[in-house]
């Protein structure tokens, strides 16, 4: 037991005598000259058990009072949490809105080729961004070779499908080869993944003509040269440009368009409108 509870105890028991004490006084102390030495007597002790029954009945009021007010302030912090959570859960809401919108943009504004939107369901465990699964195949009219695109730029290419599901190797895989050209010149090259780059979520710019001045900065496209990727669609950026000792470009570093961390749609281009 604690010093402070013996003490309030001790203080209890006090004013309990006192009562008791008073109400003998008030009770059995006449009008007479004995009865007024009591009541002169007990006055102050009065008067003190008058102040220590306020202060007990204060601290109980503040016990109660605090109870009260944790009480109050664990409800307030549950309204709290869930008030964020549904805050959390609007926002998130509202950008996968926002996300399946520009996706029904972009598949409305391709007209000469059939698409199919497909969610982005895993990537792969060992290669970063470099591979990821969708939730749409062959049953859907999938197939090896098709293009993969969001909004934002290209993504890669359906190496794989099931009948439900298909792998998509992206541009930063250092297999993937995509024709480009560069949208301020006109100038032709290939955007190739690099494993080391890949880290970094980048890939390079190599085989450009010579005759075609790059700066940082410069937005590379899809050319449509080998037939998978329409021409025009957004690979990424010029971020750096290496050349040899001679002068000539040896490549130059792409931020693509794709944010690869967060991707969660994606349009895949399945052939020619009609066909």
């Amino acid at each position: 037991m604690s010093v402070f509870s013996k003490k309030w105890r001790a203080a209890l028991a006090a004013a309990a005598v006192i009562a008791a004490a008073g109400f003998v006084t008030e009770h059995f102390a006449g009008v007479d000259p004995v009865g007024t030495v009591v009541r002169t007597v007990m006055s102050p002790v009065k008067t003190g058990f008058s102040y220590i029954a306020g202060a007990v009945n204060n601290a109980c009021g503040f016990v109660w009072d605090m109870r009260a007010y944790k009480a109050d302030n664990e409800e307030l912090e549950a309204e709290n949490i869930r008030l964020k959570q549904q805050n959390r859960d609007t926002a998130t809401y509202r950008e996968e809105n926002e996300r399946l919108q520009e996706l029904l943009d972009l598949k409305n504004s391709i007209t000469d080729y059939s698409t199919v939107a497909a969610r982005v369901i895993s990537y792969s465990a060992n290669n970063w961004y470099e591979t990821i699964e969708i939730n749409k195949g062959s049953m859907n009219g999938l197939s090896v070779g098709n293009a993969v695109i969001t909004p934002e730029g290209v993504v890669g290419k359906v190496t794989e499908t099931g009948p439900n599901y298909a792998i998509v190797t992206t541009i930063l895989d250092s297999s993937s080869a995509v024709g480009i050209r560069v949208s301020r010149t006109g100038g032709s090259g290939l955007v190739e993944g690099d494993s080391e780059l890949a880290a970094d979520n980048r890939c390079k710019l190599s085989f450009l003509d010579r005759s075609t001045p790059i700066i940082v900065g410069d937005v590379v496209e899809t050319s449509g040269s080998g037939r998978i990727y329409p021409p025009g669609f957004i690979i990424g950026s010029i971020t750096s440009v290496s050349a040899d000792s001679t002068g000539n470009l040896k490549y130059a570093v792409i931020d693509p368009a794709v944010d690869f961390s967060d991707l969660y749609e994606v349009l895949v281009i399945n052939g020619i409108a009609g066909q």
